[in-house]
């Protein structure tokens, strides 16, 4: 392990250890570092009491803000960079299973790294002394095990959200969770119901976007069970089709481990059946619904949950891979592409997560993504605005009036994507008169029939 003299890191140290003070580098960035992983923001442990510490560095220049005192921390800004800086510390109960109700500083870094959750993150470096590793967490690192610091049923009930944590590096680093600390990990999952949802719904989505995270989903379901209960009647659920080789939260489990590393596509592939225990030929809706409800629940990121259930919506609408079909797909969902790749993507992660033998519909999927793009890249019309004339044209040029005007640009639209006319102003305008008297809205649901098929 090294650090380069010239890091915010390395400059802070500096700044507090050429003042008498002693400071290491703690956390994450020494963690990663010995698992060979790019290091990111360094935290910094020192016996210097916060008001030293922004002394210290607010005469070196730095600015200085005083984010949690309570707690010995303070935040310097160092070449831009943010840099926290906290004194050592041993900590009291944590009646809101969040925070200590108090903290008492002290002298030695050992007692500091004692408080820590995980072995693994309660390593100390400092670039001339080397590594501090009092609880032999460069082993269980080299071991790839998560291993609580100290009594597993303390470190949890101190701040329960750490019971999701373990799981969560567990998916993301693939280490195993040690048994002892496994254990206490599923008796004391309950206390998680006494954390601020918000912050279950980040740690869940970490968690989701793991490379080992379906397997975690199925194997730590006495902890994700919590966070997300409805995931736990889905458990030996039998699904009826033969080309299901897995039960239903089994099915779940392997469609996120298939689905690309993108929050909204591994929430839609977790709860793009979360209903179907209890639907039928509506379970794409009501599962859009239900995994709405989930998600806000968590507080997780109003963008994802828009992404995730509208792809939910869609999963089962498919179609066989030609152009025109995809064409109608797109336009069903207002010519938006980037509606229809989600839509798309998650029914190839709902095909692979069925099993073997079900890499038919993924291979159908990916050529349909190729054609979304060819005909974005060929500026085709694949949404009334695409279209080279817009409502105004066609009031200005009919009786059309309010939802009117809306259904003859569909019925231009879908003559369009048939190469009835081409998507040129003048032949459009010219198509006005006749595209207004057809049945609208029975031309453009009989035509995309014609392409789209429900599973």
């Amino acid at each position: 392990m090294n650090i380069i003299p010239s890091t915010p890191a390395a400059i802070t140290l500096d700044a507090l250890e050429s003042a008498g003070w002693q400071a290491w580098i703690v956390g994450g960035w020494v963690r990663d570092s010995l698992m060979g992983r790019p290091p990111h923001d360094a935290d910094i442990a020192t016996n210097a009491p916060w008001r030293e510490t922004a002394r210290v560095l607010r005469a070196k220049g730095l600015a200085v803000h005083e984010t949690g005192t309570k707690h010995g921390t303070v935040t310097a800004i160092v070449r831009g960079d943010a840099v926290e800086i906290t004194t050592y510390r041993v900590e009291g109960p944590y009646s809101d299973s969040r925070h200590p109700d108090h903290v008492e500083f002290v002298d030695d870094i050992r007692l500091d790294l004692a408080r820590r959750d995980f072995t693994m993150n309660a390593i100390a470096f400092h670039p001339n002394r080397g590594i501090l590793d009092p609880f032999g967490g460069a082993a269980d690192i080299e071991a790839r095990t998560i291993r609580a610091v100290g009594d597993a049923h303390r470190r949890f009930a101190e701040d329960p959200l750490r019971v999701m944590r373990a799981v969560r590096f567990a998916s993301q680093m693939g280490f195993a969770i040690e048994p002892s600390t496994r254990q206490s990990a599923h008796e004391l999952a309950p206390l998680l119901e006494r954390v601020a949802k918000e912050r279950i719904g980040a740690e869940f989505t970490k968690l989701l976007l793991g490379a080992h995270a379906g397997r975690l989903v199925e194997d730590e379901l006495a902890v994700v069970g919590i966070a997300v209960p409805e995931l736990v009647a889905l458990q030996d659920f039998k699904l009826k089709s033969k080309r299901h080789a897995y039960d239903l939260l089994g099915h779940l489990a392997h469609s996120v481990d298939a689905a690309p590393i993108d929050e909204a596509q591994r929430w839609a592939a977790l709860l793009h059946d979360i209903a179907k225990p209890h639907a039928n030929h509506d379970h794409a809706q009501r599962s859009a619904q239900q995994a709405q409800d989930i998600m806000r629940r968590l507080r997780v990121k109003r963008r994802v949950v828009a992404e995730a259930c509208d792809a939910i919506a869609w999963h089962m609408t498919s179609f066989a891979p030609n152009v025109e079909a995809v064409r109608w797909f797109t336009a069903l969902l207002g010519g938006d592409a980037r509606r229809a790749r989600n839509a798309l993507t998650l029914q190839r992660s709902d095909a692979l997560g069925h099993g073997p033998g079900n890499e038919q519909r993924a291979r159908e999927v990916d050529i349909e993504l190729r054609m979304l793009d060819s005909l974005i890249s060929n500026g085709e019309a694949l949404g009334v605005g695409d279209l080279k004339i817009d409502g105004n044209d066609v009031a200005q040029r009919s009786d059309a009036r309010g939802k009117q005007i809306g259904q003859t640009l569909n019925a231009l639209l879908a003559a369009v994507v048939e190469g009835e006319v081409p998507n040129e102003r003048n032949a459009l305008l010219a198509s006005i008169p006749k595209a207004e008297s057809e049945a609208c809205e029975q031309i453009f649901q009989k035509r995309l029939e014609k392409f789209l098929t429900k599973r």
